[in-house]
């Protein structure tokens, strides 16, 4: 008798967790959360930018004294760092592969923090290096668009 309702038990389990997974109600992943919010796709489309090279693209999701921390160095307006650093993270971004091994995005009313880590793998004269990366930054919706606020690497 244990055995059958163990089985029944079993089956039972079996059937909802393949009926819920087909009907697209996976579990969420905790490493990566809030990547569908407005302000997660700032995020994307700054890195794409980053990544690509599209200065124009990249500053115009910047606010004007948005504050960016790196390397123990401060930039303190969007003009500050397209017209120096900039160009410089587009060019390191583009040496390195970059894997993202989490991004967790928090909305709060008009403020939102978005955290990762990412895996950042180079290799230069022959020599691969392994590192992590981790950001946060902060987007914030200033009248009704949201652009990122702070951003600070390590």
């Amino acid at each position: 008798m244990k055995t059958t309702h163990r089985t029944l038990l079993s089956m039972s389990l079996i059937i909802i967790t393949t009926i819920s997974l087909s009907h697209g109600n996976k579990p969420e992943n905790p490493l990566f959360t809030g990547l569908d919010s407005k302000a997660a796709k700032i995020v994307t489309q700054f890195r794409k930018a980053l990544m690509t090279g599209d200065v124009k693209l990249a500053n115009s999701l910047l606010s004007k004294d948005v504050l960016i921390y790196e390397s123990g160095n401060a930039e303190r307006s969007s003009l500050e760092y397209v017209s120096g650093h900039m160009l410089a993270d587009m060019k390191y971004l583009s040496s390195i592969q970059s894997e993202q091994i989490e991004h967790q995005v928090k909305v709060s009313g008009d403020v939102a923090i978005s955290t990762s880590q990412s895996k950042i793998t180079k290799t230069d004269a022959g020599k691969t290096s392994e590192r992590i990366s981790m950001e946060t930054i902060v987007i914030t919706k200033i009248d009704g668009k949201w652009l990122i606020t702070h951003i600070h690497w390590s």
